[in-house]
């Protein structure tokens, strides 16, 4: 168990991962020299694309911004929120909890992984579902070509919102894309968000008005 404070910084290690200027991501948090154990590294999922080639051929460690720093926040405390615990004012983790280890997932997604369109991917639901008012940190669903996916709102930027998907979607039907996996990130739009019960449920929620 980790107690958050200023004094454990949180870091990136982008280590190289192919050729083609991809680098793979993990999370380091970093242990005091008196400490027994060595620094606690955390592999995820995500490729960072990166601008520079000279960047993608040497590991590069890089502190978390804020941005990083308040999504996590925000996805620890809605986790405590659901089940059922008590929001203090310093944060406890454990970052061998799986809920924990899929948020550092999530927030890495956010930083360095790079949106695909939804074109070809996604249903039109503007009219035929409630709008869904979302914010940075929010869960949702995407009406996906396959049903409902769950997804969290990590970017808004006028009418586009970029989501990291918490689901699978085969979408081997479309010329676009062979696959998007679970923590890839979709770009889309406020129209297309839809309350995260949809995704929960795999049907419309209870008092769903369908035009």
């Amino acid at each position: 168990m980790i107690e958050l404070t200023a004094e454990i910084p949180f870091l990136w290690r982008l280590s190289a991962e192919s050729s083609e200027g991809y680098c793979s991501v993990s999370m380091v948090v970093p242990c005091p020299p008196e400490a027994e154990i060595k620094d606690l590294t955390i592999e995820t999922s995500v490729l960072s694309l990166s601008s520079d080639s000279t960047r993608s051929e040497k590991e590069e460690t890089l502190e978390w911004n804020q941005e990083d720093i308040n999504l996590f926040l925000k996805l620890v405390n809605q986790k405590q929120l659901s089940n059922k615990k008590m929001i203090s004012e310093t944060v406890r983790i454990d970052l061998t909890d799986p809920d924990i280890i899929d948020i550092i997932h999530i927030v890495a997604a956010a930083g360095f992984g790079v949106a695909f369109t939804s074109y070809g991917l996604l249903k039109d639901s503007d009219g035929f579902y409630p709008v869904h008012s979302c914010e940075i940190g929010a869960s949702a669903s995407l009406n996906t070509i396959i049903g409902f996916k769950p997804c969290i709102v990590v970017d808004i930027e006028d009418d586009d919102v970029v989501c990291v998907l918490l689901d699978d979607i085969d979408v081997c039907t479309t010329d676009e894309y062979d696959r998007l996996s679970r923590h890839d990130l979709l770009l889309a739009k406020r129209g297309d968000i839809l309350h995260p019960e949809f995704a929960e449920d795999k049907a419309k929620p209870n008092g769903a008005i369908l035009h």
